[in-house]
């Protein structure tokens, strides 16, 4: 009952949020006797998507989302960007992204705000998305596109080329899925070529239940042969990891994100703290703590094959030369 409740609430506060705007709700799809130019795409949940035209106004909220809309067709489609989005860390468009006028400061839900200013006519959203606001968002009237969040390679390629689909880019789509079909087969090139011990590293993360089997680190981990410390450890992916557990594991090094000037999420407080605890003390891995992007310890989007690359070079040295990353385009 009070589950209802919510949602009859959530919806009227829309509804007069739009009016207070002077918005126009987005078209219905009507169609009448003229030729309909409209097409259907079926979402990750078996859902048929009706767009009567090409999406230019394309809203996901997500920073792995917004990287594959960017990859497909140019950001200033974008009718907002995730803050992540402008952070050089985490991004690999900060610079368009930043141009994008209209930024998102939540992590886990569209705000009814941006969707009143952008009216987007395409809204992606992933799996792991509460269905109470993807259901109201399809009774206003918004096309909404509901993907995969990506755990695994094989995933983040359906998921470009379901997007690609709904953007009628299916072409640029596959020049994204072949340029990281190459990158893939040069990075299991050079890593076939060693003979020595896979390390094992340890994520410090805040997210302390992520990176487990089932999560996308864990496939880069392999993928860049290394031991995934949390695998070791005996967790999946969802499941807490315990100091305990850590020193069971006694991982080869530490896995971090780069330390930023102003320490705006908490990350290098977190480290710190971590890398304190007594239970930690005697660990040799406390002293072999490898700094990268936290792009590359949570990138799902096209761009996840930097992250291997960013990953072997952490525990191997600079077998990998990351000048020429860019964001992967197919355009």
């Amino acid at each position: 009952m009070m589950y209802w409740m919510r949602r009859v609430f959530w919806i009227l506060g829309l509804w007069v949020c739009l009016l207070l705007a002077g918005c126009q709700t987005p078209e219905k799809n009507v169609k009448g006797d003229a030729v309909d130019e409209g097409y259907t795409v079926i979402d990750a949940r078996g859902t048929a998507v009706y767009l009567p035209r090409k999406p230019q106004r394309i809203l996901t909220g997500n920073l792995t989302y917004d990287t594959i809309v960017a990859g497909l067709v140019p950001p200033d489609h974008l009718a907002a960007v995730n803050i992540l989005d402008t952070d050089p860390q985490a991004s690999f468009f900060a610079e368009e992204a930043e141009k994008v006028p209209v930024k998102i400061y939540t992590f886990t839900s569209i705000p009814l705000e941006t969707i009143i200013k952008t009216a987007p006519d395409l809204i992606i959203v992933p799996t792991w998305i509460a269905m109470d606001h993807v259901e109201t968002y399809r009774e206003l009237g918004y096309p909404v596109l509901v993907c995969q969040g990506p755990d695994s390679i094989e995933e983040a390629k359906a998921a470009i080329r379901l997007v690609a689909q709904a953007l009628r880019e299916e072409a640029a789509g596959e020049k994204v899925v072949a340029e990281m079909d190459r990158q893939l087969a040069e990075i299991d090139t050079v890593l076939a070529s060693r003979t020595d011990r896979r390390p094992m590293g340890m994520l410090i993360s805040q997210m302390q239940s992520y990176g487990g089997p089932g999560s996308m680190y864990d496939e880069l981990c392999t993928r860049a042969r290394i031991e995934n410390g949390i695998a070791a450890a005996g967790l999946k992916n969802g499941e807490f990891l315990s100091k305990e557990l850590v020193v069971k594991a006694n991982p080869d090094f530490f896995l971090a994100p780069e330390p930023r000037e102003a320490d705006r999420y908490g990350a290098e407080a977190f480290r710190e703290k971590f890398l304190s605890d007594p239970a930690l003390a005697e660990l040799p891995a406390v002293h072999q703590v490898r700094f990268i992007p936290s792009r590359y310890l949570y990138g799902s989007s096209q761009n996840l094959v930097y992250a291997i690359k960013g990953l072997a070079n952490a525990a191997y040295g600079d077998i990998f030369d990351m000048k020429d990353e860019h964001l992967i385009r197919g355009y």
